[in-house]
């Protein structure tokens, strides 16, 4: 579990503010536009969405495991 959530991680790191923006929005092409907003603003918030999600899966489900609910 802790490896897939790592792997997420990473590539969301990648594909958002990274490399990743460069497969929606190429250098020298008019800026798209998804739901009425640039669409590379849709791109990195999403994949913000995606690296949070996994901090909170690993924190209910990894790092909670040590700890006594008292």
């Amino acid at each position: 579990m802790a490896f897939t959530l790592v792997a997420i991680f990473l590539i969301a790191l990648i594909m958002g503010p990274g490399p990743g923006s460069l497969l929606i929005n190429p250098p020298g092409s008019e800026p798209k536009f998804w739901f009425g907003m640039p669409a590379l603003y849709v791109w990195a918030v999403l994949w913000f969405f995606v690296e949070a999600a996994v901090i909170l899966v690993a924190a209910r489900v990894l790092w909670g495991k040590g700890q006594d609910n008292e």
